[in-house]
């Protein structure tokens, strides 16, 4: 197969037919993947001038703006230095009564989501002019329900899943680069175990709690009282309702939190985000959270096992993980575990190698090892993306991390159209 690895796939997936079917996103995730670099940090102004965030600066703790200190260059006014506002609709700048609010007075940035690109009326108290501009935020289409003869051979899947994987990985990495350009090394890498650690259902809020806290507190003695605090689960009922063992593990953290709790209000997540049912012990966002804790009470031993053994060094660092309290339970409302069980297991630390760790490395050393490195245990969503590309599930096509990663962005970026179709799509590409 010629040319790419990449951009036949990037070439068809361009075709026009990504729009249909978006789903709806949320105001505060849209706010987080944003602060995170996940939609580019260079767009156009509803007049048409280009500019570029060069840094998000903080969360806002108190009322106003959504982030404070944020550094934007403007092709032709040049640096600022001021707050950030994200709403749904242009016209929510009125609606919400920014206008007459001195805490949007330094806001030199206002993005909106809904709507046209025309420019609606966004003035401080003082009267001056906010620029605004759309953030663009369509997210992926709904799954297509295929017939028999609508699959692909094995073979066309694995030539369509290679491109796919290619694809997949060159975005990866430019995403962790810019991530890394916002926030610094460090911060991006903290940042996305800790969306890896939320995994599919709790991702958001998990890479919120890393936001808000940030790797520097995160790390520092009050850390762990952060994280739980500003997650929501910091509550006066975990604390009455626990056991004498989590009542000793929880009180240094209320000692800690309660001194910051009123200042730190508006950031802590609603406990509405959390999907908290159904979810298996072991990757329960309390169990989580407190390895996410100790990440980053250990990051330093973390960056150096990185630097000096790659792959190996994280892997050995992650099987290593411990902490008093969580290896022997998996939520603050349930007895101690019979025996002590990993803090994160084999299957969460592939899914951190493939989706914090690879991103982070040259792309030919991320290439290589996605690889050789062996896939998690598939899930449900690979499960059905090898039955709508194939007709079955075909294991062959889910072995190595590749492999899986190429299926799963086939499946997000095409399932509303027949496997068929698909592979017309991508490898009649030039």
């Amino acid at each position: 197969m010629k040319a790419f690895h990449g951009f036949r796939y990037e070439s068809a997936r361009e075709s026009g037919h990504l729009q249909e079917g978006a789903v709806r996103q949320g105001e505060i995730e849209i706010q987080a993947r944003l602060f995170n670099g996940e939609y580019g940090t260079k767009w156009h102004t509803t007049d048409g001038e280009a500019f570029e965030i060069l840094h998000f600066g903080e969360w806002n703790r108190e009322a106003g703006p959504d982030f404070k200190g944020a550094v934007v260059h403007f092709e032709k006014n040049g640096e600022r230095t001021g707050d950030i506002e994200v709403d749904r609709e242009a016209r929510d700048w009125e609606r919400h009564g920014h206008a007459l609010n001195a805490s949007f007075s330094e806001v030199v940035l206002h993005f909106f989501i809904d709507g046209s690109r025309e420019q609606a009326f966004a003035r401080t108290l003082e009267h001056r002019a906010v620029t605004q501009a759309r953030l663009a935020v369509d997210a992926p289409a709904e799954p297509h329900e295929s017939s028999l003869a609508e699959h692909v051979s094995v073979e066309e899947a694995a030539r369509m899943i290679s491109e796919a994987a290619e694809f997949r990985l060159r975005n990866k990495h430019t995403a962790h680069a810019r991530a890394v350009l916002l926030h610094g090394a460090d911060a991006a890498m903290f940042h996305a175990i800790a969306t890896c650690l939320g995994y599919k259902n709790n991702s958001i809020p998990f890479l919120l709690a890393a936001q808000r806290t940030n790797l520097r507190r995160a790390g520092g003695v009050s850390g762990e009282a952060l994280l739980f605090g500003l997650a929501g689960f910091l509550e006066p009922r975990s604390f009455d309702d626990a056991d004498d063992v989590t009542r000793r593990y929880l009180k240094p953290l209320w000692d800690e939190w309660w001194t910051v709790r009123d200042a730190m209000t508006r950031i802590v997540l609603d406990s509405k985000m959390w999907k908290l049912s159904g979810i298996r012990p072991s990757n329960h966002p309390h169990r989580r959270l407190g390895a996410l804790a100790a990440v980053a009470n250990g990051f330093d031993a973390l960056r150096t096992a990185m630097r000096e053994s790659g792959a190996k060094g994280f892997r050995i660092f992650m099987e290593k993980l411990d902490h008093p309290y969580w290896r022997r339970h998996w939520n603050l409302r349930v007895a101690q575990l019979s025996k002590p069980i990993a803090l994160i297991g084999s299957d969460r630390i592939a899914d951190l190698l493939i989706n914090a760790f690879l991103p982070s490395q040259p792309l030919d050393i991320a290439r290589a090892e996605s690889e050789r490195l062996r896939g998690p245990y598939p899930s449900g969503r690979l499960l059905r993306a090898s039955t709508w590309l194939v007709g079955n599930i075909e294991p062959k096509l889910m072995r190595t991390a590749k492999d899986q990663q190429g299926l799963l962005q086939l499946y997000a970026d095409f399932s509303f159209l027949s496997a068929a179709e698909t592979a017309s799509n991508i490898l009649s590409q030039k």
